[in-house]
This record gives structure tokens, C-alpha cells and sequence, in this order.
């Protein structure tokens, strides 16, 4: 797998961000998309819905509704 290493400024982008990060080369050409992880908290709080008892919709489900 190929690497690269972030400057600061770039990496404080990423982690400072709750949104989808757009990579671009200098001459704006799309590269690809960086999303951050999920924080303890988050995998905490989608574990404990795992465990409730409320109702689960599937995506098409969902659709179906809309």
C-alpha cells in the first residue's frame, strides 16, 4: 500500500473536521475523498442502539416509506 505523509496544516484538516475532505492536485483535478474515523464516542453510542430494542429500518425500507 502506498503512503503519504500530511503536513500540519493538512493533517489538522482532516482531524479537525466532521465532514468528507475533497483531495485535489495543484491543478484541481479530483484525487479522491479522505473521511475521518469514527470516535470512541460515536462507536460507543451506535453500540449501545445496537442493543435496544427500538425497531430497525433497512434502506429499502426506508425508500419504500419516502
Amino acid at each position: 500500500m502506498s503512503e503519504i505523509v500530511l503536513n500540519e496544516e493538512q493533517a489538522k484538516v482532516i482531524t479537525g473536521t466532521t465532514e468528507q475532505v475533497v483531495l485535489r492536485d495543484a491543478n484541481g483535478q479530483l484525487l479522491g475523498y479522505v473521511a475521518r474515523s469514527f470516535t470512541k464516542a460515536e462507536v460507543a453510542e451506535a453500540e449501545r442502539d445496537l442493543g435496544s430494542d427500538q425497531p430497525r429500518y433497512t434502506t429499502e425500507e426506508v425508500m419504500d416509506r419516502l
